[in-house]
């Protein structure tokens, strides 16, 4: 009965896909790692098992939906239940010699992951601009002397040598000069919002001097070097921590 109910449940999607991704997600609720594991794709197990945050207590899962994702790949969404919270993890499966198997997996809706390195340097030296960020301001170092912008911030002009630096508002917008999509946890908040798009953006009001951010929004985006983003500063939930500057493609 319930093969025949998945089916009408979810047409278009091949029957016996329909039954792994359902078995998985029970599998996953129940803690049967054995099972988990080997639904993953061989080369991508240490990467998949980084990249989704499961909720505390974890005992119960349901699949929400499941039709034909990008690129030959089909799409699950199966919410989680756990004590207290809920989570909802999208898998997309490939088949690889008529096995089916993970090959993404996230926690969404898709969110940028916070970092435990957004504060100013032990020297205090680039301080202005995360109060700035504070006060909802891009701050980028700048020398009055020889009108050089400088980032990352310095302690004396790398121009002119001039300690006599300010740091002005700029408007936060450019274009992308270079980015990269991330699938491995570098630091512990990024598990459970892989994969997220790193990029370095060229400012033009501040003499096209080049920032990191995350791309909000960036999972699956079209990201292209040269395309035009505007940025957003993201405030802190915690008033102890500082706010971060993310870019959204404009």
């Amino acid at each position: 009965m319930r093969k025949e109910a998945l089916v009408n449940e979810f047409p278009g999607v091949p029957q016996d896909l329909a039954e792994v991704v359902e078995r998985h997600g029970q599998a996953t609720a129940a803690g049967d790692n054995a099972t988990v594991l080997a639904d993953f794709r061989a080369d991508r197990v240490g990467q998949l098992l980084a990249s989704a945050r499961p909720p505390a207590g974890m005992h119960s899962a349901k699949l929400l939906s499941l039709e034909p994702g990008s690129d030959g790949l089909y799409e699950a969404h199966i919410r989680y239940t756990g004590t207290e919270t809920e989570a909802v993890f999208r898998s997309r499966w490939i088949e690889l010699d008529g096995t089916w198997y993970v090959t993404q997996v996230r926690n969404v809706p898709d969110t940028p992951p916070q970092t435990s390195a957004a504060h100013p340097s032990d020297d205090g030296v680039d301080a202005p601009h995360w109060e700035g960020l504070r006060r909802g301001e891009l701050r980028i170092q700048h020398c009055p002397r020889c009108d050089r912008w400088t980032w990352s911030p310095r302690p004396i002009c790398p121009g002119c040598h001039s300690p006599e630096l300010d740091w002005p508002v700029v408007e936060p917008s450019g274009r992308i000069f270079s980015w990269t999509r991330t699938w491995q946890p570098f630091s512990p908040e990024a598990t459970g919002h892989l994969p997220y798009v790193v990029v370095n953006v060229e400012l033009p009001a501040a003499g096209n001097r080049r920032i990191l951010g995350v791309l909000q929004d960036g999972d699956g985006a079209d990201v292209r070097i040269g395309a035009e983003v505007k940025g957003e500063i993201e405030q802190p939930t915690d008033p102890a921590n500082y706010p971060v500057l993310r870019w959204r493609l404009a």
